[in-house]
């Protein structure tokens, strides 16, 4: 794939191995923010087109045997997201919780930006889980059952389809206040930058939220740029 201006974020971080971690080094959102070109995209970060494309291309060259989600069909990217996203984000979530509350409790009187962002992760965690468990419980199950459908070349039923319509719906409003929530974290914290002094806690803390935004945010853009539009191309 050639990198042009008029491609978008989602296109490229669906093509372009790395690509992600390019669009996080320039603050720029991938997931609920994937529709905009990536002309756009650099003139809102700040960032010249051919630095992106330069740095994107470098990166992409560099990794190799990493499979492309689009090669997977639905079930394969299902279990994907149950192994791999699922598993990674709620090991992240059980790691954090405790440090938050305790660098929030120790920092707080002199950083209270910190009370803030523990606030905000709380939120994240809520969220969060509620999502994973409605991906789980209602929009991978239906899924299934469309492909299954869909393979025995029988009609799709309208209550299935309005019941996918309702379960992305449901989680397309979770993942945008998701996103907005963690651009707050990273404003209050600097863009995870540790205060001069801290505490092993304080860098463990900021370092394993950096780590989460950008796993969300690949899960985000997985669950909506990649694994929708798949089912949507069998039930169009």
């Amino acid at each position: 794939m050639q990198l042009l201006k008029e491609n978008t974020v989602a296109e490229i971080v669906s093509k372009k191995l790395g690509s992600d971690h390019v669009f996080s080094k320039y603050k720029i959102d991938f997931c609920c923010g994937g529709g905009m070109t990536l002309e756009n995209a650099c003139k809102e970060s700040g960032v010249e087109f051919d630095v992106i494309k330069q740095e994107i291309e470098a990166l992409n060259n560099k990794i190799t045997g990493t499979l492309n989600t689009n090669d997977l069909d639905i079930q394969s990217l299902i279990n994907q997201a149950k192994e791999g996203y699922h598993t990674s984000i709620s090991e992240y979530i059980f790691e954090i919780a405790p440090f938050a509350a305790k660098v929030a409790e120790v920092h707080g009187a002199v950083h209270p930006e910190i009370v803030e962002i523990n606030e905000h992760f709380k939120s994240v965690q809520s969220v969060l889980t509620e999502t994973l468990k409605n991906s789980l419980l209602s929009l991978y199950p239906i899924i299934e059952e469309v492909v299954e459908v869909n393979s025995k070349q029988e009609e799709i039923a309208i209550e299935q389809l309005q019941a996918f319509q309702k379960v992305v719906v449901r989680n397309e409003i979770a993942q945008k206040l998701v996103g907005d929530t963690f651009k707050e974290i990273s404003k209050l914290s600097s863009h995870y930058s540790v205060p001069e002094g801290a505490c092993n806690s304080y860098k463990f803390l900021y370092e394993k939220l950096h780590e989460l935004e950008h796993q969300v945010h690949n899960y985000m853009h997985f669950e909506k740029n990649v694994l929708i539009p798949k089912v949507l191309e069998i039930i169009a």
